[in-house]
C-alpha cells in the first residue's frame, strides 16, 4: 500500500490534528496566564507531532500487512480465497468479512439452485423424449402393417398419432415460456362454456373411443383470466382424466358463483390417486405410482397447470379417492392485482 493512500485514507486525522495544533498554539499565545516561552511551544508541538507520527506509522503498517494479506487470498483459487482472508482486525473488517461470507453462501444457493433445475430440465428433456417417440414408433408399426388397413384407417390412425405428438410439443412449448409469462399473457373476460365447449371438440376422438360420458352445468359462467392459457390448463386436466379412465367413464364438468370468485369443477370416475401421491401431485417431473406402474408420462402436465394458475392469480385444487375417481377444482377471483402478478412474473 502507498503511503500517500494510506495519509489520504486518514484525511480526518490530519485534518483533526492540524485543527487541534492550532487551537491549542493560540489558545496558549492569548491567555496570559499561560503564557509560553517559542522554545517551550515548539518542543511541545514537537512531541505531539512525534507521537501523531508514531500513531500514523503503526496503523500504516497494520493496514499494510492486512491489505497485503488481503491480495494474497485474492490470487488464491476461488475454493480457497474465503479461507485465506487475514484475521480482521477491526470492527469495520469483521463485518466485510461477514458480508463476504454471506455473499459466497447465497453464491452456492444459486448455484446448487441452478444445477437443480439443470438438472430438472435433463430429466424432462429426457422423458419428452420418450413420450414423443411412441407415437412415432407407432407410426412405423402401422406402416409396416399398412398392407393389411384400408386407406381410411390408415388416415385415421396417423392423425391419432399426430395429435398425441402435437400435445406433447404444445407441452413443452409452454414449459419453455412459463419464465417468460409477463410478456405473453392478456385478461379478459370470457364464458367458460365455449372454452369448454372447444376443448370437448380438440379431444373427441378420444371421448368417443373410451364412451366417455361428459355432463356439463351451469357453464355461463364468465371469468377473467387468459384465455388461451387457460385453454391449456384445462386441456392437460382433461388428458389426465382420459389417461386414467376406464371405457364408459364418466367426466362431470360443473360451474358455481361464490362470494368473490367463480369456480370450475372438473370431476371423474377414473382409479384415482394415492393418498401418499396427492401432495406432490404438482411437482414437476413427478409421475406418481400409477404412472411409474402403468403409464408412460413426463409428470409436468399438472405443474404446468399448477404454475400458469398461480401467475394468472387463480388457484387449482385437487382431491381424488383411489378406485373412486378425481375432482380438480379451477378457482378464478374477481378482483386479482394483475399488475402485481406481471411484476412478479417478471422477476
Amino acid at each position: 500500500m502507498k503511503i500517500i493512500s494510506y495519509l489520504w485514507d486518514q484525511r480526518t486525522w490530519l485534518i483533526y490534528y492540524i485543527t487541534s495544533s492550532v487551537f491549542l498554539t493560540v489558545f496558549l499565545i492569548v491567555v496570559p496566564s499561560l503564557s509560553m516561552k517559542p522554545g517551550d511551544l515548539f518542543y511541545l508541538h514537537a512531541v505531539l507531532f512525534f507521537f501523531f507520527i508514531l500513531f500514523l506509522l503503526i496503523g500504516y503498517c497494520r493496514r499494510s500487512r492486512y491489505l497485503s494479506a488481503l491480495i494474497d487470498a485474492v490470487e488464491c483459487s476461488a475454493n480457497n480465497r474465503l479461507l485465506s482472508l487475514p484475521s480482521a482486525q477491526t470492527q469495520e473488517q469483521q463485518l466485510i468479512h461477514h458480508l463476504l461470507h454471506k455473499i459466497d453462501q447465497d453464491h452456492h444457493h444459486y448455484i446448487n439452485q441452478l444445477h437443480a433445475e439443470i438438472e430438472e430440465n435433463k430429466d424432462f428433456i429426457l422423458a419428452w423424449v420418450h413420450e414423443v417417440k411412441t407415437p412415432i414408433a407407432a407410426g412405423k408399426m402401422l406402416l409396416a402393417a399398412s398392407s393389411e388397413k384400408t386407406k381410411d384407417q390408415l388416415i385415421d390412425k396417423f392423425e391419432d398419432e399426430l395429435d398425441e405428438i402435437s400435445r406433447d410439443v404444445e407441452r413443452a412449448l409452454y414449459y419453455s415460456r412459463t419464465e417468460r409469462f409477463s410478456n405473453d399473457y392478456f385478461i379478459s373476460e370470457y364464458e367458460l362454456k365455449p372454452i369448454i365447449s372447444q376443448l370437448l371438440k380438440k379431444n373427441a376422438k378420444l371421448f368417443i373411443a373410451k364412451r366417455i360420458k361428459v355432463e356439463m352445468n351451469n357453464l355461463r359462467i364468465q371469468v377473467l383470466t387468459d384465455k388461451k392459457w387457460l385453454l391449456f390448463i384445462i386441456d392437460q386436466i382433461f388428458s389426465n382424466a382420459l389417461k386414467y379412465m376406464n371405457v364408459q367413464g364418466s367426466l362431470k364438468i360443473t360451474g358455481e358463483r361464490r362470494t368473490r370468485s367463480s369456480v370450475l369443477i372438473i370431476k371423474d370416475n377414473g382409479c384415482g390417486i394415492a393418498p401418499e401421491d396427492i401432495r406432490r401431485v404438482f411437482e414437476k417431473g413427478f409421475t406418481g405410482s400409477l404412472g411409474r406402474q402403468t403409464k408412460h408420462a413426463t409428470g409436468i402436465g399438472l405443474y404446468l397447470s399448477d404454475t400458469l394458475m398461480k401467475k394468472l392469480g387463480h388457484q387449482l385444487s385437487l382431491a381424488s379417492v383411489p378406485g373412486t375417481g378425481t375432482t380438480v377444482t379451477l378457482e378464478f377471483p374477481d378482483h386479482v392485482d394483475y399488475t402485481e402478478i406481471g411484476r412478479g412474473a417478471s422477476w
